[in-house]
């Protein structure tokens, strides 16, 4: 199973760094995600995407940096509070080189009409080969747009 969710973020990270904005009515508003990645400021502009897959929801929030960097955060619900991301969060650098998360949380913080907001921190490894650990923390998403 949490092959099954690494494999899932994975093609959402894809998909939100390979859709243009034309292809779908993107709600009007802020597209704000910031974090510290090892200690450095980081800032890429979101959206996200709530879906079903196999009859189960898959709330998808990512984020792309102009260096081609991203952040993906993969939820099982729409709803405000508290989510484990072990196994459901993303990191990707500038390099193409992809970490996935084994420990921390976002806390969806405000879920209004097409915005959510929230909060989070996660640290992660290489899913292939071998690398220093990366933390991020000090995340926060304001008024993400949600796609449905």
């Amino acid at each position: 199973m949490k092959i099954k969710t690494i494999l899932l973020a994975f093609l959402t990270a894809v998909l939100f760094s390979n859709c243009s904005d034309s292809e779908d009515q993107i709600p009007n508003g802020s597209l704000n995600v910031e974090a510290t990645v090892d200690g450095k400021a980081w800032k890429g502009s979101g959206n996200s995407r709530v879906t079903s897959v196999a009859g189960i929801v898959v709330w998808a929030i990512g984020a792309g940096a102009t260096d081609k960097s991203n952040i993906a955060l993969t939820l099982n619900a729409e709803r405000t509070g508290t989510f484990n991301l072990a196994g459901s969060a993303l990191w990707t650098t500038s390099s193409q080189v992809v970490h996935s998360a084994t420990s921390g949380t976002v806390n969806i913080t405000k879920l209004e009409g097409n915005k959510a907001s929230g909060t989070f921190s996660f640290k992660a490894t290489p899913m292939t080969g071998t690398g220093p650990e990366v933390t991020i923390t000090n995340g926060v998403f304001t008024d993400v747009n949600i796609m449905k």
